[in-house]
């Protein structure tokens, strides 16, 4: 055995599996579809926006039924179960936002302390907040 973890060769009873190695992307393909083939980020995010898109359309022609809403659903939650796509343009600014945030409770805290555990809770509120409304909204 201590042959094997020096040698380069491997003996002939510890073959393995042999892959085929390919190039995917160089993305996040973490997602996978129902045929189990790799979804890139790009391509996940494509999906949901089109599936989007195509609802707001048809529900402005009134074309859309409950089937639909229920195909939508079921895509939507498969393809973006976090809900980045409406929570996009919130998750680019949010660390500095709570940042922001903390830094104003921090200087409460160490100056006006007697006001601090409503500016705590003032700040969690202005940080979440933004977050349920845009889920409510949807997308």
């Amino acid at each position: 055995m201590l042959n094997f973890c020096i040698s380069p060769t491997r003996p002939s009873y510890i073959a393995g599996v042999k892959l085929q190695r390919g190039y995917v992307a160089d993305e996040d393909t973490t997602i996978y579809n129902p045929g189990l083939s790799l979804l890139t980020e790009s391509e996940k995010n494509n999906l949901v926006d089109a599936v989007i898109e195509n609802r707001k359309v048809n529900l402005e022609r009134n074309t859309w039924s409950d089937k639909n809403e229920l195909a939508f659903d079921f895509l939507k939650q498969k393809l973006d179960p976090w809900h980045v796509v409406e929570l996009k343009g919130f998750l680019n600014f949010a660390p500095l936002y709570g940042a922001l945030l903390y830094l104003i409770s921090l200087g409460i805290q160490q100056n006006k302390r007697d006001i601090f555990p409503s500016a705590y809770l003032i700040s969690a509120g202005a940080f979440f907040l933004p977050i349920v409304i845009l889920l409510a909204k949807g997308p």
